[in-house]
């Protein structure tokens, strides 16, 4: 556990984005992942990590996904077993399930995680995956989380707008989920799209308020804790630590990641000190310090918090990273 200030940082999760390279290329991905992405986080550099992070505070659990983690599956097969090894509990991973052409392969490529120490895996499956990969690849993978016994089998999904919004994205992956609704053990999870990343270009079929959202900065819902004290950061194959999509702060190409934590402090950071106190308005103040012009109307406070960071980007590009995200 570090301290800065009245601020106590205990690290308690961390997401491993192993690669912002995928199979496909969803129209709502934060990260604008794709085929065209390069780069993965390597051996040495999750084995220096995980080392920096149980000797500041144990850790509770460890996630993978990107992009696409299966795509470099031996690297996958080393974050697992480190993480087994260092006894952190709770061992998941994130997939698109394209490398489950049938059930005979999905079971093998599973149990190889399994045996490294796999606890947990979600599948993705909504209108926008399944527009690259097939439902029953993703039904394939099910099938064989099941076989195998894992713990926590889950099914994501995201809807435009809301879940309960009618409309053509949304039936379609309504409709594929029916095709696995008859898989036992499994938990589903419905959540509204995200808008930022390539999810900023689909606003045409959102409800744009003619009022500026004036609430508060909320966090992502996998982050636990809050803005002062984050229980959870990203990692990402660049180096950046994120607390939500774009949100960086700090590098470990720079400086090293106990050094990150032990100086995160967010009323030091150029942007996060602002949408702490006072939401995304805090932030269009800056902005309009830059010369911010408001053009359009937003969804919701995450949309107007997405459009100041993407203008002021290039002003704060070190806070405001991947760069890929706007």
């Amino acid at each position: 556990m570090f301290t800065w200030g009245d601020s106590v940082v205990q690290v308690k999760n961390v997401d491993f984005l192993l690669t912002f390279k995928c199979p496909a290329q969803c129209q709502h991905c934060s990260y604008k992942a794709g085929p065209n992405r390069v780069g993965y986080i390597k051996p040495k550099e999750i084995s220096r990590y995980l080392k920096e992070l149980i000797k500041m505070h144990p850790l509770q659990s460890v996630w993978v996904h990107g992009g696409e983690p299966f795509l470099y599956f031996n690297y996958l097969k080393y974050i697992i077993k480190e993480t087994k090894k260092l006894g952190i509990p709770r061992r998941g991973v994130i997939t698109n399930s394209f490398w489950a052409k049938n059930e005979v392969i999905a079971k093998a490529k599973l149990e190889k995680l399994k045996n490294k120490g796999l606890k947990a895996i979600t599948f993705s499956s909504d209108f926008f995956h399944q527009e690259f990969i097939p439902i029953e690849y993703v039904r394939n993978a099910l099938k064989a989380a099941v076989a195998l016994g894992l713990e926590n089998i889950i099914v994501d999904s995201y809807f435009v707008d809301d879940v309960t919004t009618y409309n053509y994205f949304n039936q379609i992956t309504k409709k594929n989920l029916e095709l696995l609704e008859d898989i036992e053990e499994l938990e589903f999870h419905r959540y509204p799209m995200g808008v930022e990343g390539r999810g900023a270009d689909l606003t045409e079929y959102l409800n744009l308020k003619a009022e500026l959202p004036s609430g508060n900065c909320p966090m992502p819902f996998w982050i636990d804790g809050d803005l002062k004290n984050p229980e959870t950061i990203e990692i990402d194959c660049e180096g950046n630590i994120t607390l939500c999509p774009g949100i960086c702060i700090g590098n470990t190409n720079i400086q090293s990641l106990t050094k990150i934590i032990q100086n995160y402090d967010v009323d030091r950071h150029p942007i996060l000190s602002l949408v702490s106190k006072e939401g995304p308005l805090g932030l269009l103040k800056l902005a309009k310090e830059q010369g911010f012009k408001q053009k359009q109307n937003f969804v919701n406070e995450c949309h107007l918090c997405y459009e100041l960071r993407k203008y002021l980007q290039q002003i704060y590009p070190y806070s405001l990273a991947p760069e890929y995200c706007y």
